[in-house]
């Protein structure tokens, strides 16, 4: 249970089995001196099961794109790796990207990927809480996501992916994918611990970990069939 108010910035988090800071800091793209620093009296040895601690949020600074096709570069990434998956030129890629240093890329450094052909589509299950990836007609990953609340009934249909935003905001989690409706969209939540319990606010919602891993895999363009 929340017992205590964070400061401007942070979320609060409550410590689960298993929890060590650098597994907390890495799902929350924070470090563990940062989380440390924001809670002066938490002992890293000694994390107790069900406290409240407070994670602070990273600031990004993103390059120029105007269609919000943003990527999170991953610790195995490389520039012509990127472009492959994406299936453009390294050209299009670097001049979509003017002057980093394709040789020297780090990890969760943004970039602007230049629109083409998704390589995936998204395909939701609101029954079963389920968002699958199918690259080729083929299931290649699936998710958990929230329940639906009957009070805010999800929309069903076809819709297309419009924009793409690096943490959008608390109430938003780390990643958030625009819908071609408004207002609606596919988004984190800073209380992974929650999924199981909470009710959707009339869009689609998974562990931040898990919309991560879905925001640098889908592109602008792509299709999210909802049934």
């Amino acid at each position: 249970m929340v017992n205590q108010s964070c400061p401007s910035g942070s979320v609060p988090y409550i410590i689960r089995r298993g929890d060590t800071l650098s597994l907390i800091a890495k799902l929350y793209q924070s470090t563990v001196d940062d989380i440390q620093g924001i809670n002066p009296n938490l002992n890293p040895n000694n994390l107790q099961i069900g406290k409240q601690i407070c994670i602070p949020l990273k600031i990004q600074l993103y390059p120029s794109c105007s269609t919000t096709n943003y990527y999170i570069v991953e610790k195995k990434d490389s520039f012509q790796s990127i472009a492959n998956y994406f299936n453009v030129s390294y050209q299009q890629l670097y001049h979509a990207n003017y002057g980093i240093n394709p040789d020297d890329l780090y990890e969760d450094q943004v970039l602007c990927i230049p629109v083409a052909p998704p390589p995936v589509e998204i395909s939701i299950d609101i029954n079963q809480r389920e968002l699958s990836l199918i690259q080729n007609e083929v299931i290649i990953s699936t998710y958990q996501i929230a329940k639906e609340n009957p009070n805010f009934p999800i929309p069903r249909g076809t819709f297309i992916i419009l924009n793409k935003q690096v943490d959008p905001g608390v109430e938003y989690g780390a990643r958030w994918l625009g819908l071609s409706r408004p207002g609606f969209g596919i988004h984190g939540i800073n209380t992974p611990q929650f999924i199981e319990k909470i009710a959707t606010d009339n869009n689609i919602i998974l562990t931040n970990k898990d919309i991560s891993t879905i925001f640098n895999l889908v592109t602008v363009g792509t299709r999210v069939t909802i049934i």
